[in-house]
Order: structure tokens, then sequence, then C-alpha cells
């Protein structure tokens, strides 16, 4: 997949990127971009753009619709390797390695820049979570689905650039587009491990969901599938679900408090489960509230 992914990079020329381009700065304003928004944004005549946007959506990579005008949106790997070629403007991809997973919302790449040494790409497929869907309602109208995957990507970076210095996350390098360029964690998922003190592991993370809530931050979405640990210790990772508190209002807040319950049930059940580690929820809940 890597190098069919990097093949296709390598073949876009350099007026098709600044199609694409001109796709993406007007994204947030059209389900379509109208091919004379996307000429104007880019300085490619109308004619030649048309014949460009018809490649494009031949090598999947554009949709485009007919309807009152000629329009075009990003498919999922458009938007990918748009976001790539903006890394890699920037100096911080210079090599795409392997694929090292894919799940339903995002697809990881292991990267090599000299700027960061080895990282992680992290290509998001879908958008927020249904507490998120909530708030999209107010904003999101008609716009294409791949707005949600660039605002996922945003809503995870942002995320762990507020979390990273004072929580156990990868340092975060950079968001373009759908895309996080982040820190590679040597280590494995927790389901995937026999924990030795799974006590200790149990307070540490604990700790730190104590440590994000001081910052406003909610992970939810937590779970033994996505805190790494190794002999050093725990990383959280996977926050396109997140909620950051000090941008919500009063009814909100009251949902943000429901997924950080969850979060919370989540782990002392498989902890419970797993290790037969037994710790009060309502307790556990006033610890990590600060309360």
């Amino acid at each position: 997949m890597s190098i069919v992914f990097a093949e296709k990079f390598r073949k876009i020329s350099k007026i098709k990127w600044k199609a694409m381009e001109g796709i993406f700065k007007n994204m947030w304003d059209y389900e379509y971009v109208p091919i004379e928004i996307i000429s104007r944004s880019s300085g490619v005549d109308e004619i030649k753009l048309e014949n460009i946007l018809k490649s494009l959506s031949d090598e999947g990579l554009v949709e485009i619709r007919y309807r009152d005008y000629l329009g075009g949106a990003f498919t999922f790997q458009g938007l990918s390797l748009y976001s790539l070629w903006r890394f890699v403007r920037r100096d911080l991809v210079s090599m795409l390695g392997k694929r090292m997973g894919e799940g339903k919302e995002s697809i990881i790449y292991n990267c090599y820049s000299e700027k960061i040494g080895e990282g992680v790409l992290k290509f998001h497929k879908v958008g927020y979570s249904s507490f998120k869907r909530v708030r999209e309602k107010r904003d999101y109208g008609n716009l294409h689905f791949t707005v949600l995957m660039v605002r996922s990507a945003r809503n995870e970076f942002r995320a762990l650039k507020k979390l990273y210095g004072r929580v156990s996350v990868p340092k975060p390098y950079g968001w373009e587009g759908n895309t996080v360029l982040m820190e590679l964690v040597d280590a494995k998922e927790m389901y995937r491990v026999r924990l030795k003190n799974p006590g200790e592991v149990l307070d540490m993370i604990l700790e730190d969901v104590r440590e994000m809530y001081s910052l406003g931050i909610i992970h939810g979405d937590l779970s033994q599938f996505n805190i790494l640990v190794n002999p050093e210790g725990i990383w959280f990772i996977d926050f396109p679900q997140s909620v950051d508190l000090d941008e919500m209002d009063e009814d909100e807040r009251k949902m943000a408090e429901e997924l950080l319950e969850r979060d919370l049930k989540n782990l002392l059940d498989y902890f419970k489960k797993t290790y037969g580690i037994e710790r009060d929820f309502d307790s556990t809940l006033r610890y990590v509230r600060g309360c």
C-alpha cells in the first residue's frame, strides 16, 4: 500500500498540486468547490483546469460533480496525498515507510526526515465522535465529509500540543489537512501486554487522566486499546474524539463529563476483568476531578 501511495505521490504534477491546493483552500465554503473558485485560487485557466480535475478524478484523488456548475472535492486518498505534500514542502517528511496499522478512523505510516528523525503519520479517515457530531449540526452544514477528516486531525493535534510535557503523549510535530505527524513511541497497546504491576500502572493512568482533566482535556474514547506501555512507562494515543472543556458552554460541558465517566468506567472494568483489581468508581471520579 505504501508503495502505491508513494508512486501516486511522485506522479502528481506541479499543476495538479495547484488544483488540489485550490480545492483545499475553499473546501470550508463549498461541498464541491466550483471550478471558477479553484481557478481563481490556483491561477490555472478554467479550460485547462477542467481536464486536470477529470484526470485527478480518474486517479481516484478528486470527486467531480456536474450540478448547476462543475465542482470538485477530495477523496480520502486525495486529501491524504495533499496533506503529505504539505509536510514534504515543510521538510518534515522526506521518506514514507511501511503502513503500521489501519482502523476505522485512521491509517498510520512511519516516516523519516532529517528534521525530526523517525516519526508517525496518522491519516484521519472519519470525523468526530457522536458527541462532536452533535456540535457539528450547528456549523457543518452541507460541506463535504472530508472537512470532518480535517477537523478530526486538527482536534487531535491541538489536544496533543496542549498535553505534551504534562501528560505522557507522543510529541506532536505538525498538522496538515487530515494528517498529524508525531513522535514514534516504541511500545505496545496495553491489551497486548500482561502487566507485571497492574495496580501501579492503573495508578499512573489515573494520575495522567487527572492531569488531562486539570488542563481541560477529556480523551473521550479511552480504553486498553489506546494506551501504550513499555518498561519505561505509559503513553496515551488517539485523541480525535477528545474534547476541550475550555471551548465549551455549560450544556456541552455536561455532555463532556459523561465522556469522562465512560472513560473511567472502561478503564476500571478492564483492570477488574483482566487483573481482578477493583476501585470504587465514585471515589476515582472525584480523584480525577480534583474534588
